[in-house]
């Protein structure tokens, strides 16, 4: 069979930087309802039960009410259509919107094959909203926010968010958030520098821990950074654009450099490795793409515990999720074998 290739292959892509405290903010919401994952964070269990000890009973309505349903994606989704400047810029302009395109942007994106689905189920289309829960059922947050679109719908969405919002940075947000901009604000610097001097391939790698590799439908990547959720890097996706919230550098959130401070990714790493059950999974798929499906079954442990460990393996960069299929990440090793030669003062 003779094959002439006509197609377009990316060879590379833009790298966007973006930070802002809004997104510190969900974030932080982020984390604080996912109690599982404390122990496995730069802020102690403790302070997470703290903050919900003093934080008021509206406060907490919305909190638990985010974490039944992941509304904290939806937040960041909002976030992630324009520029915001406070939670009341959110809620002036969030209001007003019509409830279908409201509904559009929360609900989440599974890829272009899937986007008739969503705009039908932003209008209401039971039938998408069942077909949507479908092809997204092996996520583990993906369905419940759906489902939560369709039974609640835009009005209470809008004001669950914008309350979410407007409580926590009161309660919450404002006590860190001159230290946490200037925070930021460094480690944007960094990178901006970095992209003047590296490829962008070699700024998401350095920056997220992430060998990503140019890939068909994907321009840009946007890169933002947080001090909350450390150690941990979150992977999200919109149309055309591959997200990845990092941690900021250890040197940016202390202001200056310890050569004996370990880069907080370094640990992280050998944390994700340090698991006899993380090793096993990661043995699986090293061997071929698995779904969560296929991974609780041949792990012998429950879907919620096997997402525990798997987001642990995706935060150190080792696994990636591509269509709905944990993958192994090549080349993540090599990276991080480099990185505790530079920290050991070994390199050549």
């Amino acid at each position: 069979m003779h094959v002439f290739d006509a197609s377009f292959k990316r060879n590379t892509y833009q790298v966007e930087l973006n930070a802002s405290l809004l997104f510190e903010y969900a974030l932080s919401i982020a984390a604080m309802t996912y109690p599982k994952l404390h122990e496995a964070m730069d802020k102690p269990a403790s302070y997470w039960r703290q903050l919900r000890e003093e934080a008021s009973a509206d406060l907490i309505r919305e909190l638990d009410f985010c974490q039944k349903h992941q509304t904290w994606k939806m937040l960041l989704q909002l976030l992630h259509a324009d520029s915001f400047a406070s939670p009341g810029d959110v809620a002036d302009r969030v209001f007003p919107m019509r409830d279908e395109d409201f509904n559009y942007m929360v609900l989440p994106y599974l890829g272009r094959g899937e986007e008739a689905l969503r705009m039908q189920a932003a209008q209401g289309d039971k039938k998408a909203v069942d077909a949507l829960i479908e092809a997204c059922r092996e996520h583990a947050f993906f369905p419940d926010m759906i489902r939560a679109v369709s039974r609640y719908g835009a009005s209470r969405l809008k004001h669950h968010l914008a309350d979410l919002l407007r409580l926590w940075e009161k309660e919450i947000g404002e006590k860190d958030a001159a230290e946490n901009k200037r925070i930021l604000e460094r480690d944007l610097a960094e990178k901006k520098a970095w992209l003047q001097k590296g490829s962008p391939e070699e700024v998401v790698l350095r920056a997220a821990g992430v060998e990503y590799k140019p890939e068909a439908g994907v321009s840009k990547v946007m890169l933002i950074p947080h001090v909350i959720y450390r150690p941990w890097t979150i992977e999200a996706n919109m149309e055309d654009t591959q997200i990845y919230y990092y941690p900021v550098s250890d040197s940016n959130l202390n202001g200056d450099t310890d050569p004996y401070e370990p880069p907080g990714r370094l640990v992280q790493l050998y944390k994700a490795l340090g698991d006899d059950k993380r090793l096993r999974a990661l043995k699986l798929i090293s061997e071929q793409s698995r779904s969560l499906k296929e991974l609780t079954e041949l792990l012998n442990m429950g879907k919620t515990n096997a997402h525990h460990h798997l987001a642990i393996l995706r935060s150190a960069g080792l696994v990636r999720v591509q269509g709905g299929s944990y993958a192994w990440n090549p080349g993540s090793l090599d990276h991080h074998a480099k990185e505790l030669r530079g920290f050991l003062g070994l390199e050549e």
